[in-house]
């Protein structure tokens, strides 16, 4: 006789393993979900199955409730003064007025009783999946954040779970995605900038690399924007080798002569401190108003919810289409974007690492739902 925790990919193929194991003798102590599996805790230990029904009905739901009456009860027996039933009013003799609403109170006082008999104290994971008010408990167990839950809540009401994880989903996404994406095909001045990190020169060299096919030109520039000395340059220059375009340095950049050539893309790759980036971004856009920018912030999937929050507070002011980055690295989780929708961040492009050409994709309502949908099912 033991107690043996059992994981399958799901509550039936669990309970099988249980049943091949201990067969009809086994109580099943607990249920829970880890890391995309199902683990269930049974035993045939006969001791251990006394105790889990003695504790079972502990919690019984009528019990619990009904010894909270009885104390409310005994406490105003105690106050000769205070009662559910006037004393005086007892100790006269009933009419049949009264008798008839003392037999009705009594007949729902018993269903009330047998209704909550058969009610049991449970945790989160004995809620039946069909109820609809299950579902913001299943999207804070895939680690959604309360606050998104309770601000799209109107996403999952009357339906039940997973027509309400997709319908959460789908609103989810509706308030990420951005509509910036066709600017970056408009726009002669591309900013890139960002966390150290985050992957802007590579998203700056796929950038290039996009537009350069979508428009059919090779006059495109690379402007490294860097506070100091850094070398990060030699990172565009290897990507400039390899695609064929241009670098320049800002320090030397003529931003107004190089606006009279109509067919000449820039791509600014900050560098260094975001807060100079900004600072930078700031004084172009002031200095140079009625010019095309498209600003692109780059958040590294994986980042933690305070430093989203941090930097998406930064940027507010340029109000930058979102890159989610490296997801070839790292997936983006439920904390992000549950963070970045808080944060107001749009997200308009999602990219890994690794592959230049073909690589920069789209991020709209139905591409970040499909990917809720398909990373979030087995969690």
């Amino acid at each position: 006789m033991k107690t043996q925790t059992f994981k399958a990919k799901d509550v039936k193929s669990a309970i099988n393993l249980v049943n091949d194991e201990f067969g009809d003798k086994a109580i099943i102590l607990s249920t829970k979900k880890n890391n995309g599996f199902v683990e269930i805790e049974a035993s045939d230990n006969e001791n251990i199955i006394r105790n889990h029904q003695k504790k079972k009905d502990e919690n019984n739901f009528s019990k619990t409730f009904l010894k909270h009456l009885d104390k409310k009860n005994s406490e105003n027996k105690r106050d000769d003064n205070v009662s559910y039933f006037n004393q005086r009013d007892i100790k006269r003799p009933m009419n049949d007025g009264n008798k008839e609403l003392f037999e009705k109170i009594n007949e729902n006082i018993d269903s009330m009783r047998q209704e909550l008999s058969n009610m049991i104290v449970t945790d989160e994971s004995g809620i039946s999946d069909e109820l609809s008010y299950f579902t913001p408990i299943k999207l804070r167990q895939e680690k959604f954040s309360p606050e998104i839950i309770n601000k799209l809540n109107y996403s999952f009401i009357g339906k039940n779970t997973e027509e309400g994880r997709v319908s959460f989903f789908r609103e989810l996404s509706k308030k990420l995605s951005s509509n910036d994406f066709p600017r970056l095909l408009k726009s002669k001045n591309i900013f890139i900038f960002g966390n150290s990190g985050s992957g802007k020169s590579t998203l700056a060299a796929k950038v290039a690399s996009f537009l350069s096919d979508a428009k059919l030109t090779k006059k495109i520039n690379f402007v490294d924007v860097s506070s100091s000395s850094t070398g990060h340059s030699d990172i565009l220059r290897s990507y400039s080798r390899v695609l064929g375009f241009s670098v320049k340095d800002y320090k030397t950049f003529n931003f107004s002569e190089n606006q009279k050539n109509n067919g000449e893309i820039n791509v600014f790759d900050f560098s260094g401190d975001i807060n100079f980036s900004i600072q930078k971004i700031k004084e172009i856009k002031n200095s140079f108003p009625s010019f095309e920018f498209c600003s692109i912030l780059t958040v590294q999937s994986g980042s933690n919810s305070e430093m989203i929050k941090g930097i998406c507070q930064k940027a507010s002011e340029i109000r930058p289409m979102v890159a989610v980055t490296k997801l070839d690295e790292c997936w983006v989780g439920a904390e992000e974007f549950s963070a970045l929708a808080l944060n107001n961040a749009r997200i308009g492009i999602v990219t890994g690492t690794k592959v230049l050409i073909d690589s920069l994709i789209e991020a709209n309502e139905d591409s970040l739902t499909k990917y809720m949908k398909e990373n979030f099912e087995h969690v």
